[in-house]
């Protein structure tokens, strides 16, 4: 079978770049059961496959709620669990230590190792977000629910959606300038916090329900405002999951379990969404088998045409093309029983989807564990999407939590009614790469460019060149070439360039250079050995004790590399990566 390999790119727009989990109140980090797995660990997509590693100074808590913001260069700018709003200097920004403030946010709260008391975060997916406020260059909406005043019958849930307005003082520092603003007295569902662009490229919009009322907001330049009611032809229930826009920004949909393993226990809802008016097109409800409370999973592909949900054990996908079909579900796959390696008795189970930016779909593990899942080729139909269970090993033991994310990189709707600032969509132009790992020199290149792009010109540095969107493209020999990609529609163009290093002919002079992380160190049994940009021939991993005896060698391709370990014994080892005989990396890692 042919195997294909992200490759790294240089990216704009990178408010979703950073991606945090955490540990939680569960096991925190007075715990001698866990002590290796404490702190955070960070996907960072600035570099493609993402990195993946441990970041001790994060001290917020992560449970199901979980959002953050990074500015357009993929600099970590600020992240909350609706409890409290921490900034790039890892911890709280001035103001935003205690946010959203009842009661109940003292149960939230655990005492750490230095007698500190530390937020654990709401539980609940999508119950906070983070909107820009347009038109300002260092201002953030702070949005979470309140349930402090929910009363205990079903039929008489309410939760409140609060803000908090976040802007640069005068020291260029986040500050909390106005706090727990009361947005909603009545919300009827915990979460669904997730933003579209407005069709005129400026504004957004967000979405809140209470059971058939649609409360359409607006947040423009002058604040956040109630636009209008819509009311549904049905009764949404009380319940938690997650909601989303496409990345079109044309459909909408909700997915959340009020009853486990009941016929009727999930409420599901999809709809067409209106960028200019904010309304629901033809939203459907049905009711689904209930088999998951928090960490229930929705998301699109990124061309819009499939959707997908998770429950703790299953993954489902609904094809989009046409009218929208309930009848067109499709198991993919059921949950594959493993265990987690740091409880055995807790499966690793399937939870809260969020679509990355080198367009596969990541899945959160729905219980505790140090386990992520990933959908490698979410456009692709059936099983031909690639659902790979416990793919990425973190650093750090989290509890079933992903970022919440808006719908970025949309412009204006041109043309539409609602085109009226005079902005422009200007194509940016970004992607990635894979390599056949049966043939080392044919490449797949896959166009991921956004604002509207309607022609596309690849330059692959040997001469060669296409107009197809994802060409495929086979070198005649190895060596370093630089491809671009120029994107093109009526308003103007954009250009962006990678250095491909093919073989080991393009080692000269590179050695010990490439971008090459090995992960989690130390390391229990599993290892991820990523080469983010060499592409080798035959490559070649070889792993020595300190007394220089090779205990273990596998063949290495570019991007990810699963290390398989449990014979070697606790201790240190370096390792050697050769091509052709040419070294091309080396490192150190502990065994434990």
């Amino acid at each position: 079978m042919i195997v294909f390999i992200i490759a790294p790119t240089l990216l704009a727009q990178k408010e979703d770049h950073i991606w945090i989990s955490n540990f939680t109140s569960v096991d925190s980090c007075l715990s001698s059961i866990f002590p290796d797995f404490c702190g955070a660990t960070l996907l960072d997509f600035n570099e493609l496959p993402p990195l993946v590693y441990r970041d001790l100074k994060l001290t917020l808590d992560f449970k199901e709620c979980n959002t953050s913001i990074c500015d357009e260069n993929g600099e970590l700018l600020m992240y909350c669990n609706a409890q409290s709003i921490h900034g790039d200097h890892r911890d709280w920004i001035t103001n935003g230590r205690i946010i959203n403030y009842s009661p109940k946010w003292e149960w939230l709260t655990w005492d750490n190792e230095n007698g500190q008391s530390r937020p654990t975060g709401f539980r609940g997916p999508q119950a906070a977000g983070i909107i820009p406020m347009p038109e300002t260059d260092d201002g953030y909406w702070v949005l979470y629910l309140n349930y402090e005043n929910n009363l205990p019958s079903t039929d008489s849930t309410h939760y409140e959606l609060w803000a908090s307005r976040v802007e640069k003082n005068s020291n260029e520092s986040f500050e909390v300038f106005k706090k727990d603003t009361v947005i909603n007295k009545k919300i009827g569902r915990l979460g669904n916090l997730t933003a579209c662009k407005h069709g005129n490229g400026r504004d957004w919009w967000f979405l809140q329900f209470n059971k058939d009322t649609v409360y359409t907001y607006l947040v423009d330049p002058t604040g956040i405002h109630l636009d209008h009611l819509q009311f549904l032809s049905f009764q949404l229930r009380s319940t938690f999951g997650q909601s989303k826009f496409s990345q079109q920004g044309d459909q909408y949909a909700l997915y959340g379990t009020i009853d486990y393993n009941q016929p009727n226990g999930s409420d599901f809802m999809y709809a067409g969404f209106d960028r200019c008016t904010g309304d629901l097109i033809d939203p459907e409800y049905h009711q689904l088998l209930g088999n998951g409370w928090l960490n229930n999973g929705l998301e699109f592909s990124p061309d819009g045409n499939l959707l997908y949900l998770a429950n703790l054990d299953k993954l489902y996908q609904f094809e989009l093309d046409d009218d929208f079909n309930i009848d067109s579900m499709e198991l993919i796959q059921f949950q594959n029983g493993d265990s987690c390696q740091i409880i055995d008795e807790i499966p690793i189970y399937l939870g809260q989807l969020q679509l990355g930016p080198d367009d596969k779909i990541y899945m959160a593990n729905g219980a505790q564990c140090n386990k992520m899942h990933r959908i490698e080729k979410p456009n692709e139909r059936g099983e031909a999407c690639e659902f790979n269970q416990g793919i990425i090993t973190l650093d750090t033991y989290v509890s079933g939590t992903i970022p919440n994310f808006n719908t970025y990189r949309l412009g204006p709707l041109d043309g539409s009614d609602c085109d009226s600032l005079g902005i422009n969509n200007d194509p940016v132009s970004r992607f990635w790469y894979e390599q056949d790992s049966m043939d080392h020199r044919n490449i797949q290149f896959w166009d991921v460019s956004y604002f509207r792009p309607e022609s596309w010109a690849w330059d692959f540095g040997d001469g060669n060149g296409s107009e197809d969107r994802f060409p495929q493209h086979e070198y005649d020999s190895n060596g370093s070439y630089e491809v671009c990609l120029t994107v093109s529609n009526e308003n103007s163009s954009n250009t962006s360039c990678q250095i491909l290093q093919l073989g080991p002919s393009s080692i000269e002079d590179q050695s010990l250079n490439f971008n090459i992380t090995l992960f989690p160190n130390p390391v229990e049994e599993n290892a991820r050995l990523l080469i983010h940009d060499y592409l080798p021939e035959d490559g070649i991993i070889k792993i020595y004790n300190l007394s220089g005896i090779m205990v273990h060698e596998q063949r290495v391709t570019h991007g990810e590399n699963n290390l398989f370990l449990p014979l070697l014994d606790s201790g240190a080892y370096v390792y050697e990566l050769l091509d052709g005989g040419k070294l091309f990396g080396n490192g150190k890692f502990v065994k434990f």
